[in-house]
């Protein structure tokens, strides 16, 4: 199978390419440039795995939360690419990416609930808990936007995320913490693959099924 995935939503701007077992990608933070950077992207990854756009099967994109323009850069480039080539598409959450990565860079096998925090600007930040077990991820709080005195710290195996490294509550309790983890760190569109793409096909929808994820109104 060969999957497309796009991730604009943060900091970061992403884009990967699976195809047959091998990933390709690119990435580069700068965030301003997004709209000018992901199409070239894609078609450097094409070119590099020497394929054509009419070859991929479904796409996977970053959906939210994140920056408002960036979000929907990420997502009115997927709707072009899926209408025009008429396949699927798999939305994640940038905050359940995050914690797929923490996950996968820990050395165990056992649960670990993981609360990913990262800078939603104007003083607070996007959050939610998640029990991360291998490729089985279980959300376990509703994803917020609040001030970083609100996020909920009790209970937590391990955190992650840009807000850790920014608003002082949130990197206090990652200093004083035994077992701090990754704080200046964005979602990725190869993580999103290797999330979702042994299950895409159970997961995917039509384009016109997808939203975008603000939680807070531009």
């Amino acid at each position: 199978m060969i999957l497309l995935a796009i991730d604009t939503a943060t900091e970061m701007c992403s884009a990967a390419l699976w195809v047959d077992g091998k990933m390709y990608h690119r990435s580069t933070v700068q965030p301003r440039l997004h709209a000018e950077l992901i199409l070239p992207f894609i078609d450097e990854l094409l070119g590099e795995a020497k394929i054509t756009k009419s070859e991929i099967n479904g796409i996977v994109v970053g959906q939210g939360p994140g920056a408002f323009t960036g979000v929907r850069i990420g997502v009115a480039v997927t709707q072009g690419l899926a209408l025009a080539l008429d396949i699927p598409v798999v939305a994640v959450s940038n905050l359940q990416t995050l914690a797929f990565s923490a996950y996968q860079q820990l050395d165990t096998s056992l649960p670990r609930i993981i609360l990913v925090a990262t800078d939603a600007r104007m003083n607070e930040v996007y959050w939610a808990k998640y029990q991360v077990h291998g490729k089985e991820i279980r959300q376990l709080t509703p994803e917020t936007v609040s001030a970083a005195r609100a996020v909920d710290l009790s209970g937590i195996d391990n955190f992650i995320g840009s807000g850790f490294s920014v608003y002082e509550e949130l990197k206090e309790y990652a200093n004083q913490n035994s077992s701090p983890y990754l704080t200046n760190v964005f979602s990725q569109a190869k993580d999103m693959l290797l999330m979702v793409k042994d299950d895409f096909t159970k997961l995917a929808v039509n384009i016109d099924s997808v939203e975008p994820v603000y939680l807070r109104e531009p």
